[in-house]
């Protein structure tokens, strides 16, 4: 049984993708991402948590995300950690995003769909979604690297999957899907490259059940005493 960050450092922190396969096989790393984004696609309704560790060189902290997605128009994503206690929601067309350290909330008018709503705020906003690969609907088409290999399977923590990795100038990501019917990301880990730091971002995912999912789950309601701001374009 063995975790990413174990494997990661058993291969090194560089990837060297321009080097021959590690091991002979007809499947692409580009084959085993398609199938997972293809199968995630599939589904309008699911949910999972995520256990979040940032790491600059001796220094890391730790989040717990909670996602929960109804296609094409609703997502709620909960944040607890070491840096931060918030909840976004997206709801048919309204981004309400609360932060509950300092008890303020803001709240934005936004393309009706998911997609929409997260290309808004990232690109005129600049506001951050954890976890967005695993949102959108049509990440398949998005994601672009350069550089890309498959490791082959390996056991991670009880589960069989398939490892790939993918690299451009800044930053290479490793990423875990379980093998079978089912192709699900289990963990990934970004390696950001464009600095003298090295930051490392990895990532646990746990799949839950999709009955858990109410439509008051989308809904919210600002809590007493909570005041309301205004949230800026970028300049």
């Amino acid at each position: 049984m063995t975790t990413p960050h174990k494997l990661l450092y058993a291969i090194g922190v560089s990837l060297l993708l321009g080097t021959s396969s590690l091991l002979a096989s007809q499947l692409t790393a580009q084959d085993v991402a398609k199938k997972a984004y293809d199968y995630l696609d599939t589904k309008e309704k699911y949910a999972f948590d995520a256990i979040i560790v940032n790491q600059l060189d001796e220094n890391k902290n730790t989040h717990t995300v909670s996602v929960k997605v109804d296609r094409p128009h609703n997502v709620r994503i909960d944040v607890t950690g070491d840096l931060k206690k918030r909840t976004s929601y997206i709801n048919n067309g309204m981004y309400t995003i609360i932060d509950y350290d300092y008890n303020y909330y803001g709240q934005l008018k936004t393309p009706k769909t998911i997609n929409g709503t997260l290309d808004y705020i990232f690109e005129n906003f600049d506001i951050k979604a954890p976890l967005a690969q695993l949102i959108y609907s049509d990440m398949g088409k998005r994601v672009k690297f350069k550089k890309s290999k498959y490791f082959g399977t390996v056991d991670v923590q009880g589960v069989l999957c398939d490892y790939i990795a993918f690299s451009d100038k800044q930053k290479e990501v490793h990423i875990w899907v379980a093998t079978g019917e089912k192709p699900l990301v289990k963990h990934y880990i970004i390696i950001t490259k464009n600095r003298k730091d090295t930051i490392k971002k990895v990532t646990t995912i746990f799949w839950k059940d999709k009955k858990k999912i109410v439509d008051s789950d989308f809904v919210f309601t600002a809590p007493k005493n909570a005041s309301k701001i205004s949230i800026e374009p970028i300049q």
